[in-house]
């Protein structure tokens, strides 16, 4: 199963036409799932997500292994389906709608939705400018672990990586520019 996944991994980062069918199969109607819970309109669903496989093709980014690939894929489908909302405006709709879901009719709290959907968009935007080791400690981090079961998992030492998380901080922090989003950052992280 392992070289199954390796054997994809290699093969969409060389263009293999043979292996992308596999790659497809695996991921396409997991993102359409994904992509149709945040966006209820079924016709957009499939087109965002083929544009991500399409920039995939078209891009020269690679893969270091099928948990990258992974979070790449999941990211930009949401960062594509944020983007369709704000262009085709119906994002005070959908929130609307996740707010009657939840039984909240207060427009504060859709503001407030809208706010951290915003900051979280940005975050994740920024942490791609990152340098590759510093991305994926913070993708970590993000994940749920601890600095020191990153250092593990990356064979690194611990104050590398702390060396590596205020790096990154000071970065993320410059980028999202005010005190307001570093306190969010840090929340965050």
């Amino acid at each position: 199963m392992k070289d199954k996944i390796d054997a994809i991994v290699a093969g969409v980062n060389r263009k293999d036409e043979k292996i992308w069918g596999d790659f497809y199969d695996r991921f396409y109607a997991a993102l359409c799932v994904y992509v149709s819970k945040i966006l209820p309109v079924p016709d957009a669903v499939e087109d965002l997500v083929q544009e991500v496989f399409i920039s995939i093709w078209e891009g020269k980014r690679t893969f270091s292994d099928i948990k990258e690939l992974a979070n790449y894929l999941y990211r930009a489908c949401y960062n594509n389906t944020l983007l369709y909302i704000r262009n085709n405006q119906i994002h005070d709709t959908i929130l609307s709608s996740l707010a009657e879901g939840e039984g909240v009719e207060d427009e504060d709290m859709i503001y407030a939705l809208t706010v951290k959907e915003e900051i979280i968009r940005q975050l994740y935007h920024h942490i791609e400018e990152l340098p590759a080791e510093q991305r994926r400690i913070i993708l970590l981090r993000i994940e749920g672990y601890t600095w020191e079961e990153i250092a593990e998992r990356l064979g690194i030492s611990i104050n590398t990586v702390k060396t590596q998380k205020t790096r990154s901080y000071r970065f993320l922090r410059e980028k999202l520019g005010d005190s307001m989003n570093s306190i969010i950052l840090c929340l965050f992280l």
